[in-house]
């Protein structure tokens, strides 16, 4: 049984970088010159492998179970198969953070989750503004499972 996602507009400190990001991207939109993206316009962003991507990631965590439990993330792994992505269920503690995070928003002792992986906060913004599904948290970090 999948979890309930948390809200997306939670004032935790946990969840600042979402925040912060989506300032930073409607400030970008209303600078002089560079008009920015519009999300709800732009072509959806590729993903990129976390173990081949170099520096940081920006990971869009879109469903999370305990370990063990991963079959009710098949759902969301096919949702967003649909939408072309290769998704799959894995470990968030793969990226910098991520599994401390997920941790504190679920409450779930050893998350394993399903994230797709963006080369920048961009990507990760124009994602999570045209994904109809939940977003759980996008966290940014470096991959450090080999």
């Amino acid at each position: 049984m999948l979890p309930l996602p948390a809200p997306r507009r939670a004032t935790t400190p946990l969840l600042a970088a979402p925040l912060a990001l989506g300032l930073v991207l409607g400030l970008a939109a209303c600078s002089g010159g560079d008009e920015g993206v519009d999300p709800s316009t732009a072509d959806w962003p590729e993903a990129v492998a976390p173990a081949e991507a170099d520096g940081d990631l920006w990971v869009v965590w879109t469903a999370v179970a305990e370990a063990g439990d991963e079959g009710g993330l098949e759902e969301e792994v096919t949702r967003l198969g649909e939408l072309g992505y290769d998704a799959e269920a894995w470990d968030p503690a793969c990226q910098e953070g991520a599994a401390e995070t997920l941790a504190g928003l679920t409450e779930f002792a050893d998350p394993v989750g399903v994230g797709l992986a963006f080369a920048s906060a961009e990507d990760a913004g124009v994602f999570d503004t045209r994904y109809e599904g939940e977003t759980v948290s996008i966290t940014p970090g470096a991959y450090t499972c080999s």
